[in-house]
């Protein structure tokens, strides 16, 4: 009889230990179970396509963005071109005095007033450029080169800004571009327009196109630009 119980006593025991790894197996697929989601899709990787698709959004909202400013500026661009002045001879560079004091930048409808002058000098390359001036501030736009890009070489940085057109219907380059800045005693500026064309690079190598300079020492009654 003794032997009995202890021999139910001992087979408890070893079937209470079997059945624990049982039961941890069964609580590690409960507690696995709420991180799958209906169809296979766990919540881990639901978070991780998301912050994956918030990149994808923001350059997409980068684009709209740059495409809006682009469109802007191409509409002041046009706007202006229609309006300036091109009928009549050229004035002089220096025929209206320039100020004494330097201003703001002249606004839209004011370039759209401006008439056309006559730079310093100006080569074979420059011969499609339009130049105007208001005020102290001088606009040379170049609407039939295809340009590149523009830079300043060197020189005072105050007031100079650049523009290129964007590609019109049918082309992939873009064709015009214009450089602003203002002509203030004791500057001294240059800037370099680029085009593409044949090279090292192939066919859109970068390739100098137009360089203007302008400068005003302080000993000259009047300054001089040029663009070859």
């Amino acid at each position: 009889m003794l032997l009995a119980l202890m021999g139910a006593g001992v087979a408890s025991v070893l079937a209470a230990a079997s059945g624990a790894p049982g039961a941890q197996a069964g609580g590690a697929a409960k507690a696995a179970a709420p991180a799958t989601q209906p169809g296979g899709t766990s919540r881990a990787a639901a978070g991780a396509a998301t912050d994956a698709g918030a990149p994808t959004a923001a350059a997409g909202a980068a684009k709209t963005s740059a495409s809006a400013t682009t469109d802007a500026g191409a509409k002041n661009a046009a706007a202006t071109d229609a309006g300036a002045t091109d009928a009549g001879d050229e004035l002089p560079l220096d025929a209206a005095p320039f100020p004494p004091e330097p201003s703001k930048q002249p606004t839209a409808a004011e370039w759209k007033a401006a008439p056309r002058v006559r730079l310093s000098r100006a080569g074979p390359a420059a011969a499609g450029c339009r130049a105007y001036r208001a005020r102290e501030w001088l606009r040379i736009r170049c609407p039939e080169l295809t340009v590149s890009a523009i830079s300043l070489l060197g020189g005072k940085p105050e007031g100079v800004a650049f523009w290129i057109d964007p590609p019109r219907a049918g082309s992939e380059l873009p064709r015009g571009g214009e450089v602003m800045f203002p002509i203030r005693r004791g500057d001294r500026r240059v800037i370099q327009i680029l085009t593409f064309g044949p090279g090292y690079d192939g066919p859109f190598t970068l390739l100098p196109a137009i360089v203007i300079q302008e400068q005003w020492l302080e000993d000259e009654p009047a300054p001089t630009v040029t663009a070859s």
